[in-house]
Formats: C-alpha cells, structure tokens, sequence
C-alpha cells in the first residue's frame, strides 16, 4: 500500500523529502478535495496524509472501507482545533483507542 500526501506547497515538499513520493501540492481546499477525491478512488493507497486546515474545509469525505486511513497533518500554524485525527484514525483500523489518549 502506498502513502499519499495532500497539502500546501511546503507540505508537499517536506513530504517529498521525507521519502514519500505522492504528495499532492494544492492552492486551496477546493484543489485538495479534488485530490482527496481522486486519491479515495486508487485502490493501492492506505494512507492519505491531509494538511488539517484543508481537511476540515472538505465536507465530511466518503471513505469507501477500512482503507485507506485519512489523517490531518498540522501545518506550521498547529493544529486546527477538534478530535485528534490520528487517535481518531487508529480507532477506525484498530477497533480502539491509543493507550493514554482520551476520547
């Protein structure tokens, strides 16, 4: 399964860098959904890397299963405020809760 990573232009770099070879540079949340949409629809992908600011613009995406696993990223500003994405992700695959995290 591949990792995909969809967000700004200095995330996308930075992902780049990080070895992940898909990261999907956008202007603004309409380009990500647009991504984001494409990106639901290869089957080879488990994981979505989403900058937060943008993910939490996209009305409610429609995840077709288990995978691929859809995460926000904070970007240099912090995090968007809301349920921790990443604890919210490994409930979704795990069918539980990250030990020590709440909620």
């Amino acid at each position: 399964m591949r990792i995909t990573a969809i967000g700004d232009r200095p995330m996308a770099l930075a992902c780049r860098a990080g070895g992940i070879a898909r990261a999907v540079a956008c202007a603004d949340a309409e380009e990500a959904e647009h991504a984001l949409t494409g990106a639901l629809a290869e089957k080879d992908i488990g994981v979505i890397l989403v900058l937060d600011r943008y993910l939490a613009a996209i009305p409610g995406p429609q995840i077709p299963g288990v995978y691929p696993v859809v995460i926000g990223v904070p970007g240099p500003s912090g995090p968007v405020h809301g349920e921790d994405t990443v604890a919210r992700a490994v409930r979704r695959v795990a069918g539980r809760g990250l030990p020590g995290v709440s909620g």
